[in-house]
């Protein structure tokens, strides 16, 4: 991810910078444009800022959408019972034998 922020920064940069040095040209024109800084390179500037801002918010979706997950998860494990705590229980009560309860055991893990 960082690497790809550098690169997305130096990109933009490099673009700048080669509008910049291409404005000398366009800058004996009469024109409207200062420094030639209208339609050339210099568009490309707002197109990667929108990429970089929807790439980030479905990244933003993505960790959000694992936060639940794992919150969900979180609260079904800190009610303190796996699966063998409840196979102990249902053995300690009687209600199944202790071949039953070797062979879900078994099962189990």
């Amino acid at each position: 991810m960082k690497k790809f922020l550098v690169a997305l920064i130096a990109l933009v940069g490099f673009v700048s910078l080669l509008d910049y040095a291409t404005a000398w040209e366009r800058s004996y024109l009469w024109s409207w444009e200062p420094l030639g800084f209208g339609v050339g390179t210099f568009f490309l500037i707002p197109l990667f800022i929108m990429i970089a801002f929807w790439f980030a918010v479905i990244i933003g979706i993505v960790y959000f959408v694992k936060w639940i997950m794992a919150t969900g998860k979180r609260q079904e494990t800190e009610s303190g019972e796996t699966a063998l705590d409840i196979l102990k229980k249902r053995y300690a009560k009687g209600e199944i034998s202790k071949e039953e309860f070797e062979r879900i055991r078994q099962d189990i893990q």
